[in-house]
């Protein structure tokens, strides 16, 4: 491994042990251009939650944080019998965009007054109720594992079994 790849681990270890993941208002944004089949079906809107000092979390062009974002995902796909979620570390940047432009992107940081060097965004497209619950079972989980994310699969296994 490189420096960068290890400076860049501690960084996001340190910044959540001494920020650890708190709870997020639910912001409602609409995007009636969008091409974003996800978004068009829920009536081109989503709701969205912002998390300080976690970007990167979920990003897909490393393999521990892919692991984990994918296993948060499907761990709440499953709880609510949906899709999930996607975050803004699933970028166009990063080939992975499920249709939302750079611009969209920009246009939802600025709704949420977020920052994309310091915050992830969550998305959930679906109505308010199914959003909310799949937001505070996401929050929950993020806080039960958050420092899980850098172990071995099978200590991952120990917090969500098999």
């Amino acid at each position: 491994m490189n420096n960068d790849y290890e400076l860049a681990q501690n960084n996001i270890v340190k910044n959540m042990m001494y920020y650890p993941v708190g709870p997020s208002p639910l912001y409602l944004v609409h995007l009636p251009k969008t091409k974003c089949k996800i978004i068009k079906n829920n009536g081109n809107k989503i709701y969205c939650a912002k998390y300080p000092l976690i970007q990167g979390l979920f990003r897909k062009d490393v393999d521990e944080t892919k692991k984990y974002g994918r296993l948060i995902c499907d761990t709440v796909a499953a709880k609510f019998n949906n899709f999930g979620f996607f975050t803004s570390d699933e970028r166009p940047e990063y080939g992975i965009s499920y249709g939302i432009s750079k611009k969209e992107y920009e246009y939802i940081f600025k709704q949420l007054e977020a920052r994309e060097d310091e915050h992830l965004v969550v998305m959930f497209a679906y109505d308010e109720q199914e959003a909310l619950h799949s937001q505070d079972f996401f929050e929950k989980l993020i806080r039960k594992t958050y420092f899980s994310y850098t172990m071995e699969e099978k200590t991952l296994h120990m917090f969500f079994g098999d």
